[in-house]
């Protein structure tokens, strides 16, 4: 599975977690986000327009928790500590965007993160492609409630090149099977079956961030319940005709090839 992702606002991401953090601790997370606002490097990296791919690499927003909780940015694309050198690092990352949440403990890519390197990244909504009579249709899915962006569980990384010692943080997406709602837009003939990202609720931050149980880390790997989300079709979003990275790019757009099998939603 591989999607593109829409960037949270700053709204979005306080609105996040006004459930799921203390007061005291969110006022700073907001401070750590204005600074971070502030640097020039990071805003020239970052992508806060609509439509991003992953094998672009952006960089994400994320919250981590050590002896305090941080608001950081990973780029996107895993690279394990074990690698070798930038050449394997550029390599890899391409194949580390998402990871498998039923083999987090097995894939050696993953499986050091999957213990100890947890993190929770916020986005408005993510892309999904239906495929009907041998087209691919883009989706935008978000949840229902307005401006309440996803907060998906992910992994994180600190790779240092010891040619250079550049340090490279990156973070990949964990996956897990879809929910109704995806079962009815991932039908992509090439795959094993319906996936989504895996989507946190304000309950399950804590226990994402911290625990050190393997138990308990996999028994928050499932999909989001039913009834919570929502999805319409949008505009081509690469190729000739693509509105790649633009306002267009999460507006609804309806497809005559489609309305020929009735609505998907």
């Amino acid at each position: 599975m591989c999607y593109s992702i829409s960037h949270a606002k700053r709204n979005a991401y306080l609105s996040a977690l006004k459930d799921g953090v203390p007061g005291d601790e969110l006022e700073r997370l907001y401070q750590d986000w204005q600074e971070a606002q502030q640097d020039e490097t990071e805003r020239d990296t970052e992508s806060p327009m609509a439509f991003v791919s992953g094998f672009e690499h952006p960089k994400l927003f994320t919250l981590i928790k050590g002896v305090e909780l941080r608001a950081t940015r990973f780029t996107w694309g895993l690279i394990p500590e074990w690698t070798k050198d930038k050449t394997q690092a550029l390599e890899i990352r391409n194949k580390t965007l998402n990871a498998r949440g039923e083999t987090l403990f097995e894939k050696a890519s993953f499986k050091q993160s999957a213990m100890d390197k947890r993190c929770l990244i916020f986005v408005n909504g993510f892309f999904e492609y239906h495929h009907h009579k041998g087209k691919a249709f883009p989706n935008f899915i978000q949840y229902k409630e307005k401006d309440k962006p996803l907060v998906f569980g992910g992994l994180w990384s600190e790779w240092t090149d010891h040619t250079t010692g550049d340090e490279f943080q990156s973070a990949a997406i964990v996956t897990t099977k879809g929910n109704d709602l995806m079962t009815s837009i991932h039908n992509n003939p090439k795959a094993t079956g319906p996936r989504m990202p895996l989507i946190l609720e304000a309950t399950d931050f804590e226990q994402w961030l911290t625990t050190k149980n393997r138990r308990e880390v996999e028994e928050l790997i499932k999909p989001l319940p039913d009834g919570k989300l929502k999805a319409h079709t949008v505009r081509r979003l690469v190729g000739k005709n693509g509105v790649g990275d633009s306002e267009e790019a999460t507006k609804e757009y309806i497809y005559p090839d489609l309305n020929e099998q009735g609505t998907l939603f």
